[in-house]
C-alpha cells in the first residue's frame, strides 16, 4: 500500500490529503500528484529549496515516462507585489525544471487554498491565530487575494480531467472567478472568533491583478460550484467557526 500510496500522491500536508482519497483515478489516468515542497509562501530558506529542487530532479529518473506528472505552482506568479520573492522565485524555476526533465506534465497553479490545515503560515490561519491569540499583525491595505476551498479544487481538477483530452505539457489556473480584499477575510474572522484584530495597515499590496480561468470556466459550471458574493464568508466559516 505504501508504495501505490507513493506512485500516485507524493506528499504529506493538507492538499495531499484531500487528493488521497481518488487516488484510484489518478492511477488510472496514470498521473504523479506532488503536493510536496516548501509550505511557508515567505521562506527565504535557499536549503529548503534547494531540497525540493533536488527532489524533483530524482524523481525525473525514477518516475514511468508514461506517466504524467501533476505538480502545484501558485498564481501569485501574476501578483505583481509578491512575484519577486523568494517562493514565486521558486514555482517559477520548478515550473521550467519541470518542464525540461519531465516527458509529461501538467501544472496546476493554485491561489490561497482553505482547508483542514494545520500551517499556521497560510494567510487565512495566520489571520486566524493573530486575531484569536490578540496579537498585532501587519495588514496591507492594498492586497487583493483569491481565495478557494480545497474541496472545490479537488471537484474542479477532477471534472477538467476527465473532461479534456489534451491536457499534457500545459499549465492551467485553477482559481475562485472573484478577488477579495485581506481586510475583507479579516473582518468575516473577526465575526466568525468574536474578536477584534489588532493590526497595522501598511500601504502594500496590488489590487489590480487577475487570474485567467478561462481553461476551467466549464468545469465550474458542471460542479456546479456556486462563487457568489456569500462564499468568502460560507468557506471561513466551514473551516474557522
Amino acid at each position: 500500500m505504501q508504495k501505490k500510496y507513493q506512485d500516485s500522491i507524493i506528499g504529506s500536508g493538507f492538499i495531499a490529503k484531500s487528493f488521497l482519497k481518488h487516488e484510484e483515478f489518478f492511477n488510472q489516468f496514470g498521473f504523479c500528484v506532488y503536493t510536496a515542497g516548501v509550505s511557508n509562501s515567505l521562506s527565504e530558506d535557499k536549503e529548503l529549496f534547494i531540497k525540493d529542487k533536488n527532489r524533483l530532479n530524482e524523481l525525473s529518473k525514477k518516475i514511468d515516462k508514461n506517466k504524467t506528472i501533476l505538480y502545484f505552482s501558485t498564481c501569485s506568479i501574476d501578483d505583481p507585489s509578491r512575484n519577486k520573492n523568494f517562493y514565486v522565485k521558486h514555482k517559477l524555476d520548478v515550473e521550467n525544471l519541470i518542464k525540461k526533465n519531465f516527458n509529461k506534465f501538467l501544472i496546476i497553479r493554485l491561489p490561497e487554498v482553505v482547508g483542514k490545515s494545520i500551517n499556521n503560515n497560510t494567510l487565512l490561519n495566520f489571520f486566524f491565530d493573530k486575531i484569536k491569540r490578540e496579537e498585532k499583525f501587519d495588514l496591507w491595505a492594498n492586497a487583493n487575494r483569491n481565495i478557494i476551498d480545497i474541496d472545490d479544487v479537488v471537484k474542479i481538477l477532477i471534472d477538467f480531467l476527465t473532461n479534456n483530452k489534451n491536457i499534457v505539457n500545459k499549465t492551467i489556473n485553477i482559481a475562485n472567478p472573484k478577488m477579495s480584499t485581506a481586510y475583507h477575510a479579516v473582518k468575516i474572522l473577526e465575526n466568525i472568533t468574536q474578536t477584534k484584530a489588532i493590526y497595522n495597515t501598511i500601504s502594500k499590496g496590488e489590487k489590480n491583478w487577475n487570474i485567467d480561468i478561462s481553461d476551467i470556466n466549464d468545469s465550474i459550471k458542471r460542479c456546479d460550484v456556486n462563487f457568489g458574493e456569500n462564499y468568502l464568508e460560507s468557506l471561513l466559516k466551514k473551516y474557522f467557526n
